[in-house]
């Protein structure tokens, strides 16, 4: 009987190890692709604020276009008034 009880013990513990292997190998797995995804993350985070800072030029450039042309019109009209 004691044998028979230890052999379903000792079954259970390399059941039990077993699947703490697989838990532990999971979990570096996870380990793993949350470090990926750390990384991936750095680098979206990067290029958004190269983009922002580019957005932020081209507006800038914008309004000047937009000021030089401003500034056309209003010689232009003078130009008119003028002849």
């Amino acid at each position: 009987m004691l044998d028979e009880q230890r052999s379903v013990v000792d079954k259970e513990a390399c059941e039990l190890r077993s699947t703490l292997r697989e838990v532990e190998k999971c979990r570096l797995e996870g380990r793993r692709d949350l470090h990926d995804v750390k990384r991936q993350l750095k680098g979206v985070e990067a290029e958004r604020a190269r983009l922002c800072h580019e957005r932020e030029e081209l507006q800038a450039t914008l309004r000047r276009v937009e000021q030089q042309m401003d500034n056309v019109r209003t010689e232009n009209q003078q130009l008119r008034l003028k002849v």
